[in-house]
């Protein structure tokens, strides 16, 4: 009986010497994990960071000191320079805000409006044809967006737009493939009693719409608002072949042509501080609104 009780023992004292080197093991994942993890932020934030290091560098020390040492003493005066005109190379940083401000609402309120009707169109509404026009209309994100360049410029151009600010964001207000498919996801999971009862209640679609799906939907609706908010900020290549004139210069071709003009090379601690006011927006709207981002993910995972 003795002999049993001590072979039963050895089994229970293996599993516990084994658990302290499980643990350690899983912990030691861990470490590494987060290791490689922070490794890659870092490689990822750096180019960020040196160009705040430069923004606040006065001209005489932007190429002398390494991008990588921070100022001794900030030169805040760089970002006033930059917002103001800076008449050593014709720039209008305020100017570029403003077109910039102006052409990103315009095509994020249209882009938002127009695919949420098209997204209940294609989900709630039963039409000849439905499922295959959307799917066909889905295959144009195949296309790649420098294909319509010329076609686009050529109706702008038809109809007198060109150098407007009507031409910079009316191609993308009207509703973009991916957007419309994150609507429509969203829409669909949304359950179809809850729209029967609304429409007993006597409301049609844009009352249902209004009342129903717009208060359920805030979560996609702000999502697919900050996708179309980004790109219009941080298109380049459109608005580079609309405008020709300086007047409507957005952030992205007022920098860029900025960087390029004669004499632009000994002010680049001003270019660099005007990088970091147009990033700045873009900061600011992630940190506000990001838990909005991972709520709608996870309500459009499903079918």
């Amino acid at each position: 009986m003795s002999t049993i009780a001590v072979e039963a023992a050895v089994p229970s004292a293996t599993m516990a010497s084994r658990a302290p080197r499980s643990r350690s093991l899983h912990w030691a994942k861990l470490v590494l994990f987060y290791l490689v993890l922070s490794v890659f932020g870092a490689l990822f934030i750096a180019p960020y960071v040196f160009a705040l290091f430069g923004s606040l560098k006065p001209e005489s020390q932007i190429y002398t000191v390494p991008a990588w040492v921070p100022p001794v003493h900030p030169a805040w005066v760089n970002y006033s320079n930059t917002w103001g005109n800076f008449s050593q190379v014709q720039t209008e940083f305020s100017t570029y805000f403003y077109n910039t401000l102006l052409v990103t609402s315009a095509l994020t309120v249209g882009q938002v409006f127009f695919s949420m009707l098209a997204a209940y169109a294609f989900a709630r509404m039963k039409f000849p044809g439905r499922d295959a026009i959307f799917w066909l209309y889905l295959m144009t994100l195949m296309v790649p967006n420098i294909v319509t360049i010329i076609p686009l410029y050529t109706i702008m151009d038809k109809l007198h737009l060109v150098n407007t600010y009507w031409a910079m964001f009316l191609p993308y207000a009207l509703g973009t493939p991916y957007t419309i498919f994150l609507m429509r996801q969203f829409f669909r999971n949304i359950p179809q009693e809850v729209i029967d009862a609304a429409k007993i209640d006597g409301l049609g679609d844009i009352g249902v719409l209004r009342r129903v799906i717009i208060p359920l939907a805030r979560p996609v609706l702000i999502t697919a608002g900050l996708i179309a908010f980004v790109f219009g900020w941080n298109n380049f290549l459109w608005p580079l072949v609309v405008s020709n004139s300086q007047s409507h210069f957005v952030l992205t071709t007022g920098l860029a042509n900025f960087s390029t003009g004669p004499g632009t090379g000994a002010y680049l601690n001003i270019l660099l501080a005007g990088s970091m006011i147009t990033l700045l927006p873009m900061i600011v709207i992630f940190i506000v609104f990001n838990r909005y981002i991972i709520r709608s993910i996870q309500l459009t995972s499903g079918r």
